[in-house]
């Protein structure tokens, strides 16, 4: 029986030894008012929980948009025994979580809520603990604070080991990271606002809920590790965050921190979509929604839109189309969700010149001042399989093909962290570099098995790994404790898939890895094999050993800034001693960067040839950079057309000035044409 079902119970009478209790609820005051949640006795150990406190005002409305609000006064005792609703998703990434599918049916725009779980010590009330704030990943596009989220496991994985966990819901999508010129202002990053306003709140009340506000550490895996990167960087959060754990995940990444052209997701842009100005792209849509749905998707899409918003008219400026879409912009569509994410990809934050100053490595340089743990999985795209790359159909390939599937990655993944437009050649060189190093093979044949398994390693390094050592190289240039590690631990068993709907992007069959891959440490942490729809079956003695390793890492960090155990002393990464921890069944110190030398390659000669080609070509800046498929397409007709027209006017003036020559070829032949030559001049 899961331990927190006895809430149903309701009462305080003693259980056989083993079982857990409900022994009585309490209430404390926040700043709002009163908040009354539950404390358990669990293995002769008390652990207090309060779920769905509102931080924040409801982002609805006026607020709509907006950075958030503190939320103000209520006058009747909250109830706190159920998780608040989550953040409305824009992905299905989390749709039938494990723990949180219930809950995901809740979804809506007023979701500013957040978890306390912390130990309550009966005989010292007044006892603090360290606190451990964690921040859920999905692109900034899925999740809530309760996905992947065994209440049990945390329990025992962080609570009673002394340590307070707050989780949190942020706003996803547009929601959380359109942006827009307000004046000479940038406004957006709204989703990451939601996190500062969460840690102020955490700093007016955790005393409250026995957790110790000098010492919070910000937690995030993926889109949520990237978080953590920045929020220990920004500006804003001194004060508010004494350390971070960046897994999986950094604000150097280019997926991460907006860098160049028009954001995907600035009004301007969205604008464009809803009022049909540009198209999604059906071949992508129906990837996700399946090809019947996609068919019709765009024109559908349009009229439905384009009617709902009767204000979103051509001659707005960027204020008005916000106030606008303030007012009218509709997402109850979950499929109208789906197809605008993939249209326009993982949400990104931006240089705000406020919570986000700069980005890439100036961000570091500037800004770094709290110790991090930080580090990636082996291989962080493993679980990517061969339809993703559009391959799944095909046993060979050719050399050719192969090298097109690079070079879209480089165009797609690596151009996004560039600080600087670059031109097609530089890129075409980059992918070429990149072949060489990943691809080429002596026997020259390339299975779509290999191909995958290398595109997969490509991505990792260029999205994850290399931005992780670039973020590590700066902390320690600055001299700012860094703890590295490679999460290197395989399970037994396998990690098969657990969609209970399965769409055609991950195919027919449950996905199977034996690699651990991004969000692969979670299944470890927060639940016994479970993360992101992905479960190890079943789960071993040997993978509860690891756990019970990496539990002890992770809340030693916490506690004491310092994630060294028993049986390894972890040294901190440094410019003299460059060193992590390969995290394993033992666990071992490795000398140098991580995953050498890969991240040299990205991180010193690929960004050599970027630098150098971008000044040596006439157009380092691609003018096409912004515009859809359909209107790439369209552009590559119009300048065919131009082109061929220019060739029918040259061709039309060779053929009119060669019959001029003609012409003036036979005049000149024509006697009468000829000077008076037999005139005679005499003195």
């Amino acid at each position: 029986m899961k331990w927190w079902s006895v809430i149903l119970a309701l009462t305080t009478s003693q259980v056989p030894a083993g079982g857990q209790l409900l022994e009585k609820s309490k209430a404390v005051w926040v700043e709002q008012g009163l908040v009354r949640g539950k404390i358990y006795n669990m293995d002769g150990k008390h652990i207090q929980i309060f779920r769905g406190i509102p931080y924040a005002e409801p982002p609805i409305g006026d607020l709509r948009f907006k950075k958030p609000v503190k939320k103000g006064r209520w006058h009747h005792e909250l109830s706190a025994v159920e998780y608040g609703p989550p953040c409305m998703q824009f992905m299905d990434f989390h749709r039938n979580d494990k723990f949180a599918k219930s809950n995901m049916k809740k979804e809506t725009e007023d979701c500013l809520y957040l978890n306390v779980f912390s130990p309550y010590d009966n005989d010292d009330e007044s006892k603090v603990f360290p606190i451990l704030v964690w921040i859920h990943g999905g692109s900034f596009l899925a999740g809530s604070a309760d996905t992947g989220i065994d209440m049990e496991v945390v329990a025992r994985n962080i609570v009673q080991k002394g340590v307070a966990f707050v989780s949190i819901n942020y706003r996803l999508g547009p929601l959380g990271f359109i942006n827009y010129n307000e004046g000479d202002k940038l406004e957006g990053n709204f989703g990451v606002w939601d996190m500062v306003m969460a840690l102020q709140w955490i700093q007016s009340n955790i005393k409250q809920f026995n957790g110790d506000p000098t010492r919070v550490t910000v937690m995030g895996e993926s889109a949520g590790g990237a978080a953590a990167s920045l929020l220990a960087l920004s500006p804003r959060t001194q004060g508010l965050v004494h350390q971070a754990i960046v897994m999986s995940g950094s604000s150097m990444a280019g997926w991460a921190i907006h860098r160049h052209s028009t954001p995907s997701w600035s009004v301007d842009n969205l604008s464009a979509y809803l009022r049909c100005e540009k198209w999604i792209n059906a071949e992508d849509a129906k990837e996700v929604i399946g090809e019947k749905a996609a068919e019709s998707i765009r024109e559908r899409l349009c009229k439905d839109q384009s009617g709902r918003i009767s204000c979103l008219t051509a001659d707005l400026n960027q204020q008005q189309k916000m106030d606008c879409l303030r007012k009218d912009l509709n997402f109850s569509s979950p499929i109208f969700r789906k197809v605008l994410s993939i249209e326009l990809g993982v949400s990104k934050m931006v240089v705000d010149g406020d919570l986000v100053p700069s980005s890439g490595i100036d961000l570091v340089l500037t800004n770094a001042r709290i110790p991090i743990m930080t580090g990636v999985a082996r291989k962080e795209w493993a679980h990517k399989k061969a339809l993703f790359y559009n391959m799944h159909r095909k046993g060979n390939l050719t050399r050719v093909e192969a090298e097109e599937a690079v070079y879209r990655i480089i165009d797609g993944s690596f151009h996004e962290g560039s600080s600087e437009k670059l031109s097609e050649s530089t890129l075409m060189l980059i992918a070429n570099a990149t072949f060489v190093r990943y691809l080429e093979h002596p026997s020259k044949s390339y299975s779509t098995v290999r191909v995958v398994s290398d595109l997969q390693k490509v991505e990792s390094d260029i999205e994850f790994v290399a931005p992780c050592q670039k973020e590590v190289s700066a902390y320690a240039e600055k001299s700012v404790p860094v703890y590295l590690y490679s999460f290197d631990y395989v399970p037994e068993n396998p990690i098969y898939e657990e969609e209970s709907k399965q769409y055609e992007l991950f195919g027919e069959k449950p996905i199977i890895s034996n690699k651990p891959f991004t969000g692969s440490i979670m299944h470890l942490f927060f639940s016994k094999g479970y993360s992101s729809n992905f479960e190890i079956k079943p789960f071993s003695k040997k993978d509860e050993m690891m756990a019970q390793v990496l539990t002890t890492m992770l809340t030693n960090f916490v506690k004491n800034g310092n994630p060294s155990t028993q049986r390894l002393v972890w040294p901190a990464y440094t410019q003299n001693d460059t060193a992590h921890v390969s995290i394993n069944l033992p666990s071992s110190v490795v000398t140098g960067d991580l995953h050498w030398p890969d991240t040299q390659f990205w991180n010193t000669e690929a960004e050599l040839i970027s630098k150098y080609i971008a000044k040596d070509v006439e157009n380092a800046i691609d003018p096409d950079a912004d515009l859809t498929n359909e209107e790439r397409v369209q552009l590559s007709a119009y300048r065919r057309s131009w082109y061929a027209l220019w060739v029918l006017v040259i061709i039309i003036s060779i053929l009119l000035w060669s019959a001029v020559a003609y012409f003036a070829f036979r005049k000149s032949k024509n006697p009468r044409s000829k000077p008076y030559d037999n005139i005679l001049l005499s003195n």
